[in-house]
C-alpha cells in the first residue's frame, strides 16, 4: 500500500482497488467513508474523468481509471524503493522478494537466483502457484517471480520477462519398475500406473497430448502440484513420474530412481519476472 502520507489521494485510491469497496478500504486506512469517498472524487476531478463505475456493492475501474491505477502503482514503487533505501542501513541491500511457481525445480530456481546470492543480496523465497504469484507481482509484494508459465498477462513497461531455460521431460521410476517399463516403451505405460502435476498447468497439459498420441489407456493413479511430492512418491511407490531431463541426475541420486525414457517433443520453459525498480542490474 502507498505510505498515505506521501500522497493520501492515491493511497486511498489504490487501497479501494485493492479491496473493492470504498467501506473496507476506509476502515484498512483508518478513515471515515465520507473522508476516502472525498479523496477519490478529488483524484477523479484532478485527472479529468470518473475513475469508477459501481456495480451493485462493489466498484469497479473505468478505462480512465485503470490508467490512473496504472500511473499510481508507478509512484508506489518508486516510493517503496525510495523508502527502502533511505530506512536501510548502510551498505545494506534491500531484500529480494522472489516468488517461485511449485512447479519449477528447486535446481532451476537456484541457478537464477545464484548470482543475487553471490553478490550479497538478501533473498526471501515464497512458493505458491503461479496464478497466486502473478497476482503478487502485478501487486507489486514482490519483485521478482520464476515460473513455468508464460507471463504473457504480466507484460508492461515495468516488467522485464526473461526465458531461463527449456528442458526435455523424461519419465523415471524405481530400479525394480524400469524394466517393465522400459519394454515396448511407450505402449508399456498403458499397464502402469503414472503421478503426475495436478492441472491446470502447462507441462500436464502437454503431458496429457502425449499420452492421447502414445499411451491413450495410461492410469494416473497420484496427482500433486508439488513437483518434489511426486518425487517422494516415486521413490516408496510403484509409479512413474515426469522429471525435467536437465535436472534428472540429481533427481536420480537423490531419490534412487532410473530413467525409462523420453516423453519426445513435450518440454517445459522456465521464465523469470523481474520489476525494473526492485531488482538489482548485477551487470
Amino acid at each position: 500500500m502507498l505510505p498515505e502520507h506521501l500522497h493520501p489521494d492515491l493511497a486511498g485510491f489504490i487501497e479501494t482497488v485493492r479491496l473493492g469497496t470504498v467501506s473496507d478500504a476506509a476502515r484498512e486506512l483508518g478513515i471515515s467513508q465520507p473522508a476516502l469517498s472525498a479523496r477519490i472524487a478529488r483524484l477523479a476531478s484532478a485527472t479529468g474523468a470518473p475513475v469508477f463505475t459501481r456495480e451493485g456493492r462493489r466498484l469497479r475501474l473505468t478505462a480512465h481509471g485503470a490508467r490512473v491505477h496504472d500511473g499510481a502503482l508507478r509512484v508506489l514503487r518508486s516510493c517503496e524503493a525510495m523508502i527502502a533505501q533511505c530506512r536501510g542501513t548502510e551498505g545494506a541491500a534491500a531484500p529480494l522478494r522472489v516468488g517461485t511457481a511449485d512447479a519449477v525445480p528447486k535446481l532451476v530456481v537456484r541457478r537464477i537466483l545464484a548470482p543475487y546470492i553471490r553478490a550479497d543480496v538478501p533473498v526471501q523465497c515464497r512458493e505458491w502457484s503461479a496464478e497466486h504469484l502473478e497476482s503478487e507481482i502485478r501487486s507489486h509484494r514482490l519483485d521478482m517471480l520464476i515460473t513455468d508459465r508464460e507471463p504473457i498477462a504480466l507484460r508492461s513497461d515495468d516488467l522485464e520477462t526473461n526465458v531461463e531455460g527449456k528442458s526435455a521431460i523424461v519419465l523415471c521410476t524405481r530400479k525394480s519398475l524400469a524394466p517393465v517399463a522400459r519394454r515396448n516403451f511407450p505402449e508399456a505405460l498403458a499397464h502402469l500406473p503414472l503421478a503426475l502435476p495436478a492441472p491446470p498447468s502447462p507441462l500436464r497439459e502437454r503431458i496429457d497430448r502425449w499420452l492421447r498420441r502414445h499411451a491413450r489407456h495410461a492410469r494416473v493413479m497420484i496427482e500433486a502440484e508439488d513437483r518434489s511430492l511426486l518425487h517422494h512418491f516415486a521413490q516408496t511407490e510403484d509409479c512413474l513420474i515426469p522429471v525435467a531431463k536437465a535436472t534428472a541426475p540429481l533427481v536420480e541420486r537423490q531419490f534412487d530412481l532410473v530413467r525409462v525414457g523420453e516423453l519426445a517433443g513435450v518440454e517445459e520453459t522456465y521464465y523469470s519476472v523481474r520489476s525494473r525498480w526492485r531488482v538489482p542490474d548485477l551487470g
